[in-house]
């Protein structure tokens, strides 16, 4: 950015202790501060003092009445002018007064901009740090934003703080990417490069974001399998009337009472039993084989093929125990540790994205079923008859982020430390596909056909 001439920098620098003016004519007045500010010239700047000229072709330059202390000469001139309706411009080396509305003489001047400057004042572009820029169907960028559009935002930008373009016949402001080209009048100027000053430093922030997911779970089956049996009468042999004994001689009774608990205590593979859908292509109530939906991933069925963990039987009393100990553990667990890192610009948002792209169909074509028969022989009877099934193809298909998404705006406040900032999180999660669509039905000699929909 241009630095102020060393003229501006006297106009700030210099103090007047004591201005007083009671009816004196303004070009008086523009030869006496010409005067004190080559008295209270403390600057090493350059020579001495500030030439204040007076140029008004109506020859009846207006009477000022101020009385001001310790005010920089600038500030002096402002107060000066603007009492008596007239203004000032700062040239390379004396300050003019003249009539205001008075046409000044017009200059262009180049400002060096950063991006983040223009970013920060027209707010073009905010969106591609945020991660929106548009994207055609061939994946490259088709953003709108163009060195001719900030121009006229950085244009509108400039008129709303002060800089009047539509008054000044022959001003402008061209942006070619790097730097501003401004024509207006010396003080429009700078006012320019004091506006562009404030915001060319450069504000950043560096924004991390740690995500941690942990998942644990755990089941425990422990079951008892127990079957009583109460003793009762010893059975007899009816031919030898002798005790019936078993394979270890031991006399055998005829229970009384029984008591099992295999119909309310439930199995392992009852326990740990996978989900599958039952839907298949039906043909006269009969299932045909083959044509049953998959088994969803991650439902495998952990007790299928368990046994009993102990099997212990033997005689309480006069009671006869048998029981089987079935005991199985599961656990399972998974955690997500990532931690993205982005550097974004004060006042402008951006997006963490730790998430997977899943792509899916928001419609189906519909099932076609088609049956044909063929003619009999002489008699006209139908023959056998064959039915065509065309599945629906998916259609519309959508992409969503199943993950997490983090949007965040922070800003830096004007003490240089404190920073506020917006978050904005959003989690999805990915519950399951869900089938739907009525089936449809074809008939046809008697033969029915029921297939599933399958979306």
């Amino acid at each position: 950015m241009d630095r102020a001439s060393p003229l501006e920098q006297k106009l700030d620098r210099i103090v007047l202790p004591n201005v007083s003016f009671t009816h004196v004519e303004l070009g008086r007045v523009a030869s006496a501060l010409s005067a004190a500010s080559e008295q209270f010239d403390s600057t090493d700047i350059g020579q001495k003092g500030v030439n204040v000229v007076l140029i008004d072709p109506t020859g009846k330059p207006p009477a000022v009445s101020l009385a001001l202390r310790n005010l920089s000469l600038r500030r002096v001139l402002d107060l000066v002018t603007d009492s008596v309706g007239y203004q000032y411009e700062v040239q390379a080396d004396a300050v003019v007064l003249r009539p205001d509305g008075e046409a000044a003489p017009l200059e262009t001047a180049y400002f060096p901009v950063s991006r983040s400057t223009v970013i920060r004042t027209t707010g073009l572009g905010a969106s591609l740090a945020a991660g929106g820029s548009k994207r055609d169907m061939a994946g490259a960028r088709t953003d709108p934003v163009s060195p001719a559009s900030e121009a006229a935002a950085l244009k509108e930008f400039l008129q709303q703080a002060g800089v009047d373009f539509e008054a000044t016949p022959g001003s402008g402001l061209a942006y070619d990417g790097s730097g501003v080209f401004a024509t207006h009048t010396h003080r429009q100027l700078e006012r320019i490069r004091a506006i562009l000053t404030r915001y060319s430093a450069v504000r950043q922030v560096q924004i991390e974001a740690k995500f941690m997911e942990v998942q644990d779970g755990a089941l425990d089956e422990l079951g008892i399998q127990w079957n009583f049996s109460r003793r009762g009468l010893p059975q007899i042999n009816p031919e030898t009337g002798t005790p019936v004994l078993d394979a270890n001689g031991r006399p055998v009774f005829l229970p009384q009472e029984t008591y099992d608990t295999s119909g309310t205590n439930r199995t392992l593979a009852q326990a740990f039993s996978g989900a599958q859908s039952a839907n298949a292509i039906i043909i006269d109530g009969k299932a045909v084989a083959g044509t049953q939906a998959p088994r969803l991933p991650g439902s495998v069925s952990l007790g299928d093929h368990a046994t009993g963990f102990a099997n212990i039987s033997g005689m309480v009393g006069e009671f006869d125990m048998n029981a089987v100990i079935r005991a199985l553990a599961q656990k399972q667990g998974t955690d997500l540790l990532s931690a993205p890192r982005v550097t974004v610009l004060s006042g402008h948002p951006a997006t963490i994205t730790v998430a997977q792209e899943m792509r899916y169909p928001q419609s189906y074509g519909e099932i076609q079923s088609q049956v044909g028969s063929t003619a009999g022989g002489a008699s006209g009877g139908s023959g056998s008859a064959g039915v065509t099934i065309t599945a629906g193809t998916p259609q519309e298909f959508a992409t969503r982020n199943v993950g997490v998404e983090l949007t965040c705006t922070p800003t830096v406040e004007e003490d240089g430390y404190s920073i506020s900032l917006d978050l904005n999180p959003k989690v999805t999660e990915f519950e399951g596909f869900v089938e739907y669509g009525g089936p449809s039905l074809a008939i046809s000699a008697g033969t029915s056909v029921n297939p599933p929909p399958r979306f």
